[in-house]
């Protein structure tokens, strides 16, 4: 109500006023009210509804009080760890010392980390002060504001175990065929590492960065922005002797060199100069680059570490940088083709190849002798940069999606891993209903774009309903949710809103302001 209210007074004030220009991509948000008395009837109406007696919402709470004791008593228990699955919605209860042995297996590496004596976030903060001082006219005063002042905060390392890339928890999962399944300390389990620091000191440096460097990513041949426009590049059909093939980058994030992402930032800056506003120069981005990657430090355990190479995967540009690196080096990479395979092939390849990030994946219509070549030229490319292969004729994931090849066509399936729980949220959640609804029209919705088989199409939507009667959601809602599904053409996108529709829908009333 009282940002409502604000709001009211907000557009009241600066409706006669010509909006000044300004070209900041980031700021803080505005503390600014306007005085009162300004106008008496917007003044009376907003008397009126902040006074206005509001029914008390009764809220039904989703854990009853014995599941929130039980719940409050995991907290509390500090032989354990839970963590969320890295993916497939599974949760993971891990013995404390097993799961600070993996941890610590990965930070005790002095390639990639180092422990340092004490905190280092005050230095951090006069070293980003000094870049934002050297390049006082790549800022504007609004977005210097954003950079400098806010509430710092020490990141914090955790672990996301990859349960489904450990042969020890997929065996348990077929034989145990349980909704729990118990695995006595897994010895190939590996953690995804993760370094939280929604409050570091070089954060929001790092958002204003992806800001910038983002729209580079449309220039990168192979670049994909997920697994629907994937679907758009995929061809429908291929040489009866062609297999799909994917390639995924080792740990990817933290085995970038520093030098080499430099390198890569500044060949793709200076390469489109025009994608980025000029106040921004090629030193202010590199060296913003520069000091987001060297200043990663967190806290692990009682002890304090400074990552030293690689970037961190929470990080806000971090995808950003990843996608310009394996750019640059795809650019060695097409030369690389071109010298071993010809020209025609250079360029149908260069059309062919896509990537999400570490995931990358190609129609493959040559020999094996051929593709143990290219993969040895894509392992070649660096000497950090390292890829493993899969390959199928028959069909293949990638991604969230299964491509089949029946013959000389190319079919398209959902692909769900064998670790995915399906552990969409319970419709007697107390969340808002708008978001359950949702939930069951964009499931029914991603399979009408992907399977493009008419009776695949219904198997897939049949076993939706059956994920979410499981958890709870009333058939008819469903039935509903995939006929309006079913309605859409899969190419439609809809249509932005404008800002002055979104207002209307926010205002209870139309009135005019005198």
């Amino acid at each position: 109500m009282l940002k409502f209210c604000r709001r009211l007074r907000l557009t009241e004030y600066f409706a006669d006023k010509e909006s000044e220009e300004d070209d900041s991509l980031v700021r803080n948000k505005s503390t600014f009210i306007p005085n009162t008395r300004r106008n008496k009837c917007l003044d009376d109406y907003i008397e009126n509804v902040s006074n206005y007696p509001l029914t008390p919402i009764k809220v039904n709470h989703n854990l009853t009080k014995g599941e929130k004791s039980a719940l409050q008593n995991l907290r509390n228990d500090k032989s354990i760890v839970i963590k969320q699955a890295d993916k497939g919605g599974a949760i993971v209860i891990m013995d404390s010392d097993y799961y600070r042995i993996k941890v610590e297996e990965q930070l005790n590496d002095s390639t990639f980390y180092s422990e340092i004596p004490d905190n280092i976030d005050n230095l951090v903060k006069r070293r980003m002060n000094n870049v934002l001082n050297k390049y006082t006219t790549a800022t504007t005063e609004k977005e210097y504001d954003y950079l400098k002042n806010f509430e710092r905060k020490t990141s914090n390392f955790y672990g996301l175990p990859k349960i489904h890339k450990s042969k020890e928890i997929q065996s348990a999962i077929y034989s145990q065929q349980n909704e729990y399944i118990k695995v006595q300390k897994p010895t190939d389990l590996k953690l995804r590492p993760i370094i939280a620091g929604p409050a570091s000191p070089t954060h929001r440096l790092s958002n204003f960065l992806d800001i910038i460097l983002k729209p580079l990513c449309k220039y990168v041949p192979s670049y994909i922005r997920d697994d629907i426009d994937f679907l758009q590049h995929l061809p429908k059909i291929a040489p009866v002797h062609a297999r799909s093939v994917s390639f995924d980058v080792t740990r990817l994030y933290t085995n970038i060199p520093h030098d080499l992402g430099i390198e890569a930032i500044q060949y793709w800056v200076a390469k489109h100069r025009d994608a980025i506003p000029n106040r921004f120069s090629v030193d202010f981005i590199l060296d913003s680059t520069k000091l987001i990657l060297e200043n990663n430090s967190f806290y692990f355990n009682g002890k304090n570490y400074l990552q030293l190479r690689g970037t961190a995967m929470e990080t806000k540009f971090a995808p950003t940088y990843a996608t310009l690196v394996m750019g640059f080096l795809e650019q060695r990479l097409y030369q690389k083709v071109e010298n071993n395979f010809g020209v025609e092939f250079a360029r149908e390849f260069e059309l062919s190849w896509k990537r999400y990030l570490d995931d990358c994946f190609i129609i493959w219509n040559k020999s094996d002798e051929e593709l143990q070549l290219f993969s040895d030229i894509l392992n070649n490319l660096h000497t950090s940069i390292k890829f493993t292969k899969d390959e199928n004729f028959n069909q293949l994931p990638f991604l969230d999606i299964l491509v089949i090849k029946d013959g000389t066509e190319i079919k398209t399936d959902i692909f769900y891993k064998g670790t995915d729980t399906h552990q969409y949220l319970d419709f007697n959640s107390c969340h808002p209903s708008h978001a359950k609804r949702n939930i069951r029209y964009c499931l029914a919705r991603k399979i009408c774009t992907v399977v493009e088989d008419a009776h695949l199409r219904e198997d897939r939507l049949e076993e939706l309903q059956s994920f979410l009667i499981k958890q709870n959601y009333p058939e008819t809602l469903i039935e509903r949710g995939i006929q309006m599904a079913k309605q859409i053409p899969t190419n439609y996108a809809p249509p932005a809103r404008s800002r002055i529709n979104k207002l209307r829908k926010l205002l209870p009333y139309q009135f005019k302001l005198f």
